[in-house]
């Protein structure tokens, strides 16, 4: 890869023009209609990699010029937003580009070289992919189905035009929680799932997530309970956001303790039932996670036809007598 960290598409379907341009001119902030990316060289919290981009400009210069698009009022930034932000940490005033002529054609015609430009470099964090959907969706306007092919491409599953408008949901939401979805504390998967509940304050669940510290199993798990919790209505979930108190409780015990107050107890009283089966070694029971809502694994190891034949009867004999349905209440919820 070139020093500067740039590439750029070999033939775009416009003619361009090659000069150099000032760099105090050009917006790199995030009001710029084509930024995507969280950080930029020079900015608060940007990484080595930014610093490492800044260094290798200030001394070889852009090897790769960035494309801009000329709109009549000004010259809009459509690629290279981390080359010039290094450009500029390093000093540079001028630095060469390629200039696109949007005036009739509008900024939606430069928009497969963009969204092309955004698969090189660093790799996108989810909060920069959702940045891409959300600008995607403004700029193309009616004609957002001809570049859904390019955000299925980058989001590596297939992006319809209603999940790009939920995505780009996401982008509006506040400055900790995107943070948190950059870091990977939040899952943007997880968030849409919750959102799409009408009980749930989708900003609320991501305040609670982004702080929780939870692992990724943990963090699934109760997103799934805090949606048992929102299917009481009654504003069950708001009632529970607003009242929790993070430094009392972790957030999976505390959501845990509401879907499923009974957990201990039912757990213990599983397992005795089992044992009243007196299944053979080699069977065993084993018991979800989060009982309420969720199944058994019943697991037989077959060594031989009479511990088998032994095994079913077993199980058989405690469907008659009707051990096995005592767990299935359980499982299926109390009332």
């Amino acid at each position: 890869m070139a020093p500067d960290d740039g590439k750029q598409m070999m033939n775009p379907p416009f003619e361009m023009e090659y000069r150099a341009v000032e760099l105090s001119g050009l917006e790199l902030g995030n009001g710029a209609a084509f930024r995507f990316r969280w950080r930029l060289p020079g900015e608060e919290g940007s990484g080595d990699s930014d610093a490492a981009l800044a260094g290798s400009i200030g001394t070889l210069g852009i090897i790769s010029p960035p494309i801009l698009a000329d709109t009549g009022e000004a010259l809009e930034v459509v690629s290279g937003f981390r080359r010039l932000a290094a450009a500029r940490e390093a000093g540079l005033e001028k630095i060469p580009a390629f200039i696109f002529d949007a005036r009739e054609e509008g900024p939606a015609a430069v928009l497969p070289v963009w969204l092309e430009s955004s698969l090189h470099g660093d790799p996108l964090s989810e909060i920069e992919k959702i940045t891409l959907a959300a600008r995607t969706s403004a700029i193309a306007g009616e004609r957002l189905p001809d570049f859904l092919p390019y955000l299925s491409g980058i989001f590596g599953r297939n992006i319809t035009a209603d999940l790009a408008g939920r995505l780009a949901g996401l982008a509006e939401l506040d400055g900790d929680t995107r943070e948190a979805i950059h870091k990977g504390r939040i899952s943007p998967g997880d968030l849409l799932q919750l959102g799409a509940h009408p009980g749930i304050d989708i900003e609320a669940a991501a305040r609670l997530l982004a702080g929780s510290g939870l692992s990724r199993s943990a963090r699934r798990e109760t997103v799934r309970g805090l949606l048992r919790l929102a299917d009481r209505g009654e504003d069950a979930f708001g009632t529970f956001a607003g009242d929790y108190e993070p430094d009392s409780t972790p957030l999976d015990e505390a959501v845990r303790s509401l879907t499923h107050p009974h957990l201990k107890e039912d757990t213990a009283f599983i397992l005795r039932v089992i044992e009243e089966m007196e299944l053979p070694h080699g069977t065993s029971i084993h018991l979800p996670g989060n009982l309420e809502g969720g199944s058994c694994t019943v697991e037989i190891r077959m060594r031989d036809v009479d511990v088998l034949r032994l095994s079913l009867n077993r199980l058989r004999e405690a469907l008659e007598d009707g051990l096995i349905e005592e767990i299935l209440k359980v499982l299926h919820g109390r009332s």
